[in-house]
């Protein structure tokens, strides 16, 4: 799950110790879902892109919509067409501050290589249908306004929206009764299971975090302070 704050963009997750969140480059960030050989891959493609571009000319033309458009996209596409390779079974969420204008740019990589863009918020899941409850989870939210503490909590509902869908045995057909199905869904009670066997990752990209990186990852007492209430 990702989502803008007031001084940055930050992206979660929960997983059994596996890393699924990764700097890129000074503004950008990635995480992602799938075969860790595959997220590996992926992570180099968009590493080696953000280097070569830094290299060859400078650090400000290094921009999300490049890697994105002419890195990640084509190789996963090129990989899911080709009949003698295997496909990347993996999905990716990108995101990118945006400008000293606040915000940050969102993009999602499938695994047939189509690419989408938001502002605000991003989401990935196992499904379609819970990508697009937990961005509906968070459409209302002012992101400009929220604190760091604040943001993670949003996301952490978020992300316990996807993992309910993706627990359903069935989906129901009608997306309004699905929605009903959410809105009345113990989204804390959920929480508090997962958390008992779950770990949560949460990096960051500061906009007043000195110098060019932007990038760091919160600890453990960071991340403590809002999830404290679901540990009872």
């Amino acid at each position: 799950m990702g989502i803008a704050y007031k001084d940055g963009a930050l992206l979660l997750t929960l997983s059994q110790r596996q890393q699924k969140v990764f700097e890129i480059y000074d503004q950008i960030a990635m995480a992602a879902i799938g075969h860790p050989t595959d997220i590996e891959k992926l992570r180099h493609v968009a590493l080696d892109m953000a280097s070569v571009i830094g290299f060859n000319y400078s650090d400000s033309d290094v921009t999300l919509q490049q890697i994105v458009h002419f890195g990640l996209g084509p190789t996963v596409k090129t990989a899911f067409d080709e009949i003698i390779r295997s496909p990347f079974i993996v999905r990716v969420l990108l995101v990118e501050l945006n400008g000293s204008g606040g915000g940050a740019v969102f993009y999602t990589v499938d695994y047939d290589g189509v690419f989408n863009k938001s502002e605000g918020s991003g989401a990935l899941a196992g499904m379609l249908e819970a990508d697009r409850l937990m961005g509906r989870r968070l459409s209302g939210v002012d992101t400009h306004r929220l604190s760091l503490k604040k943001a993670l909590e949003e996301a952490l509902q978020a992300w316990a929206t996807g993992r309910w869908v993706g627990n359903l045995d069935e989906i129901p057909q009608e997306k309004s009764e699905l929605e009903k199905a959410v809105g009345e869904a113990d989204l804390d009670d959920l929480l508090r299971k997962e958390l008992e066997d779950l770990e949560v990752e949460v990096a960051i990209l500061q906009r007043s975090r000195s110098g060019k990186c932007k990038y760091r990852i919160l600890s453990g007492k960071e991340i403590e302070a809002s999830i404290k209430a679901y540990r009872a």
